[in-house]
Formats: structure tokens, C-alpha cells, sequence
């Protein structure tokens, strides 16, 4: 089964299929439409038609980004008649750790002084959630982190654990290309769900936030 993942929570907007085989198509572009994906897609050689299903990031992430990525999404699906489904943005992060042994930490940053945060462990090529995507203060996020135990691998917004503290030998920072959620991790991900019979309602599906949009008024 062929699935397109797509990817718009970081500044980084990306898209790719894969299949049984591994990955048929892997790109990144400026701005997100359904026309620009559908060309690469046909561009690579595979129809449309040869689809089976379609995974987008709903969160968390960038307000404009998830929303323009999902509305794409949502267009897609709804135009090729396929299954839609959601993929945490934290857990694709994650994914991109997958081959990794030990506990994964995925950090990316939310307001002020908050971070989304979120647990994995990952082990013989497998990623199994242990927390909820969540929203922590600096503080507690430290603690947090500073309870586990064993190999911690970490990843995305993590500049200022780096320059601020000397963290114990069981830390290991990720490359900063791992720092994003990839569309074709999105993709994986999406056909795990999709091949076991879930999937996600356009009509009903929406994005994800950290923290609810603030809007002024003027008067």
C-alpha cells in the first residue's frame, strides 16, 4: 500500500510516498497546495491512483502551517476518495529516532517559557508511546527530564538545554536534522493506522494546538 505523508508543523514543509518497498518519493517545498503535491506525485512516475491513503501532521506545531497542511490534506483525500488519518507531530519527530535504543524525548516549543513534550521508547526498530503529547513549564520539563534513567535521546528545540546546563552522561542530543517531523516518517506512521483499519473523519478532523489561537480585537 502506498501511502503520501505530508508534513507542514515546523518551518519545514515536506511530503513523500512509500510503500512496501521504501520510499518512492521524498521532497520539500516553499508552500503547500494540493496542485503542487498531486505534480511531484505524478512526476515521480506514480498515478494517482496507486494511493491508498493519506497522513498529515495535525499537531502540535505552527498555527498557519498545520491548518494550510491539513486543508491540503482534506482536499486530497476527499478528491481521490482515500482514508485520511492524523499523525501526532511529536511522534513523527520521534520516528526519526526510531533505530535508536533507549527512552526519546521530543521537545518543540510552544510559548514563553513552555514547551510540547512528549516520551518514547524505542527499541528493535519500533517506537512505543509512553506519555500524552503535553505542554510543561522550563521548570518542570527540567525535572522531568532529569528523572530518567538509562539512554535518553533528544530531540527538536533543544538549544537552550544545551547551552544552559552540563546534563548527566545518559544524555544525547540528535542531530538538527532530526529536528522536524518528516513527511515520509508521517507517511510510515499513517500507514501503520491505516493498515490496521483506522482512519479519521475530514469532515471532523482538525489541528491540534498547543495552546488556543489569540486573535485581537479592533475596534
Amino acid at each position: 500500500m502506498r501511502i503520501l505523508g505530508i508534513s507542514c508543523a515546523t518551518k519545514l514543509i515536506s511530503f513523500g510516498i512509500i510503500d512496501e518497498q521504501g520510499v518512492r518519493l521524498e521532497t520539500s517545498i516553499s508552500q503547500i497546495q494540493a496542485e503542487r503535491v498531486m505534480f511531484y506525485v505524478k512526476e515521480s512516475g506514480i498515478k494517482p491512483e496507486e494511493i491508498g491513503g493519506i497522513a498529515i501532521t495535525i499537531g502540535p506545531g505552527s498555527y498557519s502551517g498545520l491548518r494550510a497542511g491539513l486543508a491540503t490534506a482534506k482536499t486530497l483525500a476527499q478528491t481521490l476518495n482515500l482514508p485520511l488519518i492524523g499523525v501526532s507531530t511529536m511522534e513523527a519527530m520521534a520516528y526519526n529516532l526510531v533505530d535508536m535504543e533507549g527512552t526519546i524525548a521530543v521537545l518543540l516549543d510552544a510559548r514563553m517559557d513552555e514547551y510540547n513534550f512528549a516520551l518514547f521508547g524505542a527499541a528493535g526498530g519500533k517506537l512505543k508511546r509512553l506519555t500524552e503529547d503535553l505542554v510543561l513549564k522550563w521548570e518542570v520539563l527540567v525535572e522531568r527530564l532529569t528523572d530518567i534513567s538509562g539512554k535518553l535521546w533528544l530531540v527538536g528545540n533543544t538549544h537552550a538545554l544545551k547551552v544552559i546546563r552540563n546534563w548527566p552522561d545518559n544524555f544525547h542530543f540528535a542531530e538538527e536534522m532530526h529536528a522536524h517531523p518528516y513527511g515520509i516518517n508521517v507517511a510510515r506512521l499513517g500507514r501503520f493506522k491505516i493498515q490496521a483499519g483506522l482512519a479519521d473523519d475530514p469532515l471532523t478532523l482538525v489541528p491540534r494546538y498547543s495552546h488556543k489561537a489569540h486573535f485581537k480585537e479592533f475596534k
